[in-house]
């Protein structure tokens, strides 16, 4: 029986079949890297999203004050923590046993100059640890006036 001789063309040789697992090596260190951009932006925008919520949460609670109660506690920094300025959540209230994301909220109350009826509120929340934290701020600014003399506020 003779058998048919084998054609240069009937299989993949040592060389194609290398070639083949550096291209597959390549395409999968490249979606390898993705997947870990991708986690990095998710992470980014979790506590971005967290640290937006704290602030806005912060500022709605400063803004529901009375304005002389909020007059006469003016002060504060957002570059420090100042006694009575700054929150520092690390727990929910709600679910004590589950950690938060250390998030730490300051605010600043001043008097606008020649102004006795408006208050200027800044507040800033961002993440306590983490390479993410310039990533992650919310920084939010606003006016609190306060016009009607006859029910306690002050005069111009």
């Amino acid at each position: 029986m003779d058998r048919p001789r084998p054609s240069s063309e009937a299989g993949f040789t040592i060389v194609e079949a290398l070639i083949a697992m550096v291209v597959l090596v390549f395409g999968l260190v490249a979606i390898t890297n993705l997947m870990i951009v991708a986690a990095s932006s998710n992470s980014a925008a979790n506590l971005s999203t967290a640290a937006t919520a704290r602030a806005s949460e912060q500022l709605e609670r400063l803004k529901a004050t009375d304005f002389t109660t909020l007059a006469a506690a003016a002060g504060g920094d957002v570059d420090s923590d100042a006694p009575g300025y700054f929150r520092d959540d690390t727990t929910d209230p709600l679910a004590p046993n589950v950690p938060l994301v250390p998030i730490k909220t300051r605010w600043q109350i001043s008097a606008v100059t020649g102004d006795n009826q408006t208050l200027f509120i800044h507040v800033v929340s961002q993440p306590t640890g983490g390479f993410l934290l310039s990533r992650a701020r919310a920084d939010f600014t606003t006016f609190r006036s306060c016009t009607n003399t006859l029910g306690g506020c002050p005069n111009p």
